[in-house]
C-alpha cells in the first residue's frame, strides 16, 4: 500500500491533479488509524495485513511457513509511513498533516530503532508469531531493500522534525548499505544478510531482483549501484523485457525498477523496455499493470505505483532538499 501511495505522490508531482494528492492524504490517514499507538510494546508498528472491509481488522498472515502464524512490526512499513508524510508535506506545500501526525511518525521511527535495529546499525525485517509457543519472535534477517526503505523514513523524519538521531541513522545507511549488502562475487546486491553476516543471493523470484534497481533509485550514484544497474542491463532481452534467471516469468517490476535506477544514475531512459511493459502487461481498460507476462497474472497496486514513478522519472528527494538549501518544513515551525 505504501509503495502504491508513493506512485500517487509521483502522479500528483507530475500532473498537479488534486485527486492524486487527496488520495495520498486519504491513504496516510487510513494507515495512521491502523498504527498501534496504545500497546507500549508495539507502539509505532503495524500488522502485516488488514481486512479490506470495515472495521479493517488485522488478518493473520503467514509467509508460507506453517510454523509461523502471523507477522507484524515490519521495519519498512513503519519507516515508509514517515516518508509518505514527507511527500505530502512537500507536494502540498503545507506542514499541516505532518504536524497532525508527528506523534505517530516519531513512534513509527522509534519503534524501528528500538525493536528492529541490529548491532551494526542495519535493520531486521519483522516479528513473527510462532505456532509452537504463540509468542512473537524477531526474525533476524536483514533485507537489502528494507535498508533503503528505512533510510527514506529516517531522512524524512530528519527533514520534517529536525531529529538528529534520525539524520545520523539515515547517513549511516546511505554510506554503509551499498557496501555491506553488495555481493561482489555476483556483481549485484544480495537479497539480504543472515544473522551470521552471510549473503542470501537467491533469485528464484522477484525479491532478489528488486534491490538491484531500488537501491540506485534511493541512494543514487555509487559503484555498487552502477554494478547492479549493469547487471540489470545484462538481463534485457531483444524485446525489452528482463529475464534475470532461468524460468523468470518476466516481471513488470523488473522493467520499472530498471527504469528508476537509470533515472537515478543519469542513464538513458530504457524506452524499449518501457514499450514492452505498455504493450504486454499494461491493461488499458483499468490502468492496472499485470505482475508478469502471463495474461492471467495478478495486478498489484504497488506495481502500478512503481510504474508511475518510473515512467514519470520521479526521484526520491529533490536535490535541493538533500543539500538542505530550500524547503526544510521544520524551519517554518
Amino acid at each position: 500500500m505504501e509503495y502504491a501511495l508513493m506512485g500517487l505522490a509521483a502522479a500528483y508531482q507530475h500532473s498537479r491533479d488534486p485527486r492524486y494528492l487527496a488520495a495520498l492524504e486519504k491513504g496516510i490517514r487510513w494507515l495512521a488509524a491502523r498504527e498501534e499507538m496504545s500497546d507500549p510494546k508495539w507502539r509505532g508498528s503495524w500488522f502485516y495485513a488488514y481486512s479490506a472491509t470495515p472495521p479493517y481488522d488485522p488478518l493473520p498472515t503467514s509467509p508460507g511457513d506453517p510454523a509461523i502464524t502471523d507477522v507484524r512490526g515490519v521495519d519498512a512499513t513503519s519507516a515508509l509511513f514517515v516518508y509518505l508524510l514527507y511527500l505530502h508535506s512537500t507536494l502540498s506545500g503545507s506542514n499541516t498533516l505532518a504536524e497532525e501526525y508527528e506523534t505517530h511518525a516519531r513512534a513509527a521511527l522509534d519503534f524501528v530503532l528500538d525493536r528492529n535495529q541490529s548491532a551494526e546499525g542495519f535493520f531486521y525485517s519483522s516479528w513473527q508469531k510462532w505456532a509452537s509457543d504463540g509468542e512473537w519472535h524477531l526474525w533476524p534477517f536483514r533485507y537489502t531493500a528494507d535498508q533503503a526503505d528505512v533510510y527514506l523514513g529516517m531522512q524524512a523524519g530528519w527533514i520534517l522534525y529536525a531529529e538528529t538521531r534520525y539524520r545520523d541513522v539515515a547517513a549511516h545507511l546511505r554510506s554503509q548499505v551499498p557496501v555491506a549488502f553488495f555481493d561482489s562475487s555476483r556483481s549485484r546486491y544480495a537479497l539480504g544478510l543472515y544473522e551470521d553476516g552471510s549473503f542470501e543471493s537467491a533469485l528464484e523470484d522477484f525479491n532478489g531482483i528488486f534491490p538491484q534497481g531500488y537501491l540506485a533509485w534511493v541512494f543514487g550514484e555509487h559503484p555498487s549501484n552502477r554494478a547492479a544497474f549493469n547487471w540489470l542491463t545484462s538481463c534485457v532481452q531483444t524485446d525489452g523485457s528482463l529475464v534475470c534467471y532461468p524460468g523468470d516469468p518476466r516481471f513488470s517490476l523488473s522493467v520499472s525498477l530498471y527504469a528508476m535506477s537509470a533515472i537515478a544514475l543519469g542513464e538513458q531512459f530504457p524506452t524499449r523496455s518501457a514499450d514492452w511493459l505498455i504493450e504486454n502487461t499494461f491493461d488499458e481498460q483499468d490502468g492496472g499493470v499485470r505482475d508478469t507476462l502471463d495474461p492471467n497474472s495478478e495486478k498489484y497496486p504497488n506495481v502500478a505505483g512503481f510504474t508511475v514513478i518510473a515512467f514519470l522519472k520521479i526521484p526520491t528527494f529533490p536535490s535541493s532538499v538533500m543539500a538542505n538549501k530550500v524547503y526544510l518544513p521544520y524551519l517554518s515551525r
